[in-house]
């Protein structure tokens, strides 16, 4: 292991951790990940780790797993660490990586999650950890929806958008399209008239299950292009679930 020792906040080697922004990071396509737990999981997975900014303690608690790594690994005692902004969102262990490509349309798996629109972190993190779950591993994002990969998405995730693969899509109707050309049944979920109950509808095997906006739900264009629209029974009174809460419902049925 190559560690290298930090005394002090100032040091430039560790200047991509102390800034709780994205947008210096979007720009050179690293991402940063922070906690013990989801660190672990970045660790395991195939995405490209730069360098590690850890307390002594990790180190030792795993030795074995970072003596397989070529990468630098910045430590820093306690006191040293808490001098910076957001410590108790990163707990003392983060890491900077390569935030990983996003795939091409072809390479999507026949059950695929879309989302229009959504802009929460919570919301989008929580979802990815839902479809991680379930074993749906493909998710389409339009260029509406907050980035799965920024900090908090990640860390909310805990560490499973390691293990899916996401398309960003441009111009989303046009690539429903394409899906459907490929034999991929659309189906959009809202609560609304003449949707179908959930309970009475069969997936079909090439299915893509679009989750719309926290505050607007799927927008009009898209709902048209569906093949399918389909709704959780609810009461009348409430309306609409959560996005993330909704999405485990759907993809819990889809996984079947």
């Amino acid at each position: 292991m190559n560690i290298i020792k930090v005394d002090n906040i100032n040091d430039k080697n560790i200047s991509e951790f102390l800034s709780l922004k994205d947008k210096s990071l979007a720009l050179s396509n690293t991402i940063i990940v922070e906690t013990e737990k989801v660190v672990l999981k970045l660790l395991n997975s195939n995405t490209e780790v730069i360098k590690l900014f850890v307390n002594p303690d990790f180190i030792d608690r795993h030795s074995e797993l970072l003596s397989k790594l070529s990468i630098d690994i910045y430590a820093a005692d306690k006191e040293v660490m808490q001098e910076i902004i957001g410590h108790n969102l990163h707990h003392g262990v983060m890491a900077l990586a390569r935030r990983p490509e996003y795939i091409s349309l072809d390479e999507l798996q026949d059950k695929v999650l879309i989302l229009n629109g959504l802009t929460s972190p919570e919301n989008i993190g929580t979802i990815v950890r839902n479809c991680a779950a379930f074993n749906i591993n493909s998710i389409i994002i339009d260029k509406r929806t907050c980035s799965p990969y920024v900090r908090r998405c990640i860390r909310v995730s805990m560490g499973n958008i390691f293990r899916v693969k996401v398309y960003k899509s441009n111009d989303l109707k046009s690539d429903l399209k394409k899906l459907q050309s490929l034999g991929h049944r659309v189906i959009s979920t809202a609560n609304q008239e003449g949707a179908i109950d959930l309970p009475k509808y069969s997936f079909p095997k090439k299915s893509c299950v679009i989750i719309g906006s926290e505050g607007h739900g799927i927008e009009k264009d898209i709902l048209e292009v569906s093949d399918d629209i389909i709704r959780i029974p609810i009461d009348d009174t409430v309306a609409h679930l959560n996005a993330a809460c909704s999405s485990s419902i759907f993809l819990y049925q889809l996984s079947q």
